[in-house]
């Protein structure tokens, strides 16, 4: 089993050689540069108040387990 998986290994290595070298003689064009998204009206505190609602009830969590933690272990 172990040489028909080193065969299947050393088989996909080639192709893949032979597809990516297939790919460099095609037309190269530039990288894309990140799209940018206008932010509409509004949305800077949209995303601001969805972070606090999805952070703060873990850290008010953690802080609750730590604070019993230590009234009771200390």
């Amino acid at each position: 089993m172990l040489k028909k998986t080193k065969e299947g290994f050393e088989i996909m290595e080639e192709r893949n050689k032979l597809y990516l070298e297939s790919m460099k003689d095609e037309n190269e064009e530039p990288p894309k540069e990140e799209e940018h998204y206008d932010l509409e009206k509004g949305d800077l505190p949209a995303i601001i108040i969805s972070a606090f609602l999805t952070f703060m009830p873990i850290i008010l969590a953690l802080g609750g387990a730590l604070a019993l933690a230590w009234i009771l272990l200390h």
